[in-house]
């Protein structure tokens, strides 16, 4: 499966143009694109709904207190959601680093990519998990400061080829050179995520499994490609950096 290459990514945007081109990417690519994170991301997020959906129920039918209960299928269910939203960034950078270079991507092509960056990939996003939930501890503000440069974090780790971080580093600098621009993408981003699981759950009926599961993987999927223009927006902030 061939792509040509209809995007130019290294360049500079203005966040129209970067959600402009989000759009135009996914009308040439979504098919093989969709596919690939469905390969990758779909099985961790049936499987973490599953166990989120069995949690849910079990809150439903005990008779117990939140203190007593057991969270097992919780804790089982965050696990493997955090695996679906490694692969899903993970997947995402590959495909965009396969396709500037106009290379030939398929489910193979990625999965060399992902073979030989793994251990480097991961250890981003684990970086990112935990710094993250450290600042939403910490009265949830620090996490909406580090959540941008956290967004492009992993796409500089695998293109710089350099520590965690000073990658974050580098990526909070970024920011900085167009606060606006950066800030104003990522939040948009996922506020978006945010309003349409909101709404996908509203309408889901509540007493049904198996709708849920699917549904609420479906969407894991789907939502992992605000990747893109957080791809769109490094190098943007980049290109911009440059010229500051």
């Amino acid at each position: 499966m061939e792509t040509q290459q209809q995007i130019e990514f290294n360049k500079s945007r203005t966040g129209q143009e970067i959600f402009s081109d989000y759009w135009l990417f996914m009308k040439s690519e979504w098919k093989p694109y969709c596919i690939a994170l469905g390969v990758f991301v779909l099985p961790f997020a049936l499987i973490g709904a599953y166990f989120l959906t069995k949690q849910n129920f079990d809150f439903l039918l005990s008779t117990t207190d939140v203190a007593s209960a057991n969270f097992t299928n919780m804790y089982i269910a965050l696990g493997f959601s955090f695996l679906a939203k490694f692969f899903g960034m993970f997947v995402s950078c590959a495909y965009v680093t396969l396709y500037i270079a106009g290379e030939r991507i398929d489910v193979d092509s990625l999965r060399n990519y992902i073979t030989n960056n793994f251990l480097q990939a991961f250890l981003a996003t684990l970086y990112m998990a935990l710094m993250l939930f450290t600042g939403m501890i910490l009265f949830f503000i620090p996490a909406l400061i580090i959540l941008p440069p956290m967004s492009i974090l992993l796409y500089d780790v695998l293109i710089a080829k350099q520590p965690i971080g000073l990658s974050f580093m580098r990526c909070f600098r970024l920011c900085q050179t167009n606060f606006k621009q950066s800030y104003g993408v990522v939040y948009l981003c996922y506020i978006g995520v945010s309003l349409l699981s909101w709404i996908v759950g509203g309408i889901l009926p509540a007493d049904n499994s198996v709708l849920n599961i699917i549904f609420s993987s479906i969407l894991t999927v789907l939502t992992e490609t605000v990747m893109i223009p957080f791809i769109l927006l490094y190098y943007s902030l980049g290109n911009q950096n440059m010229k500051s």
